[in-house]
């Protein structure tokens, strides 16, 4: 009875969360958000773009403008739902339109593609955010505030209903999971590559799929005897407990695989369990924190250093020159050549 009375409570108090979060214009629903749900969000930023527009603005100041105010409108809707492709779609036309000055009744050319434009200045674009990568990498953060919080209301929730901690969120099913956990958990694959967990007593980590000794995970270090395992998505602690590595395989082993074995062994036994628990320690950046600029540029440029840095961003000149010298840079002027295209 006693518990009984706690869930209820758990999940009266989640219900304020979410009427709160309805009351600040996050549009929540028991199942997936249709599109109906969605249209008015980006009817919103539609019309800010459309009243935004003036002759009297530059294409540097559109840039601008662009990208301090437009671009960080949806910031905070883009944090708590998955915003479907077309939405996407949609909201980037939509402010290319307003770059370019491209409007009804006023045709203009769009000197270059969106995907281009959405490229960090170092990588060969104008550093507009993308929204696709940062609706993913915002989605991500609710990982980190998951581990940050743990007397959360919330936590305790999701805890109770999904089973997060066999072993940890990394592997928590999307089976019967609410629309809004499925979007975390799609969010919590790409996140996962930065993730590297310091050992404490063992039982949140996963011994072969997280990345715990080494720079990956065991499953990629040692593979011919991950596919043999029987013991897959188990806790450090189930199968080490400091003297017996506790593994058992589908099959005989050939002596080469034996080998990898030994290997194995040897590297588990300099593990020292603690009596803390395991933590997580994110390799996006240097100080082991969730930043969410790191993993947006890991997600986009995939962790490549550009070569060559465009120089002009340096100069010390108006931002219309600027621009002039990246279209100029990138052949995107209007030209005779270049029209004819």
């Amino acid at each position: 009875m006693r518990m009984r009375t706690t869930i209820l409570l758990d999940c009266f108090a989640a219900k304020l969360v979410l009427s709160q979060l309805s009351t600040w214009g996050v549009p929540l629903h028991f199942s997936k958000l249709k599109r109906e749900d969605i249209q008015p969000v980006v009817d919103k930023l539609i019309k800010r773009v459309a009243g935004w527009r003036g002759k009297l603005l530059s294409s540097a100041g559109k840039f601008t403008l662009l990208k301090s105010c437009l671009a960080s409108i949806p910031i905070y809707l883009l944090s708590v739902i998955k915003f479907p492709k077309w939405a996407i779609e949609s909201i980037n036309s939509q402010m290319g339109n307003f770059l370019w000055n491209d409007n009804e009744g006023k045709h203009k050319y769009h000197l270059s593609n969106w995907p281009s434009l959405t490229q960090e200045k170092d990588y060969g674009g104008w550093g507009i955010p993308d929204l696709s990568s940062l609706n993913l990498c915002l989605l991500a953060s609710w990982i980190n505030r998951y581990h940050l919080n743990e007397a959360a209301i919330w936590k305790k929730i999701i805890d109770f209903k999904y089973n997060c901690k066999n072993p940890n969120i990394l592997c928590c099913p999307e089976l019967n999971a609410s629309s809004f956990w499925k979007r975390v958990l799609w969010a919590c694959k790409a996140a996962h590559m930065g993730v590297r967990w310091k050992v404490g007593d063992g039982r949140t980590i996963r011994f072969w799929e997280d990345t715990w000794v080494g720079t990956c995970c065991l499953a990629t270090q040692f593979w011919d005897l991950y596919i043999l395992a029987e013991q897959k998505n188990v806790s450090l602690a189930s199968v080490w407990d400091g003297r017996t590595l506790k593994i058992s395989f589908r099959r005989r082993v050939e002596p080469r695989l034996i080998k990898l074995w030994e290997e194995l062994v040897s590297l588990v036994e300099l593990v020292n369990f603690e009596t803390d628990c395991d933590s997580i320690i994110w390799t996006f950046q240097g100080n082991g924190q969730f930043v969410v600029h790191p993993m947006y540029k890991a997600v986009s440029f995939r962790g490549i250093q550009p070569v060559h840095t465009p120089a002009f961003w340096q100069l010390n000149v108006p931002p219309r020159i600027h621009i002039f010298l990246w279209l100029m840079a990138n052949n995107k002027t209007l030209t005779r050549s270049n029209l004819v295209k």
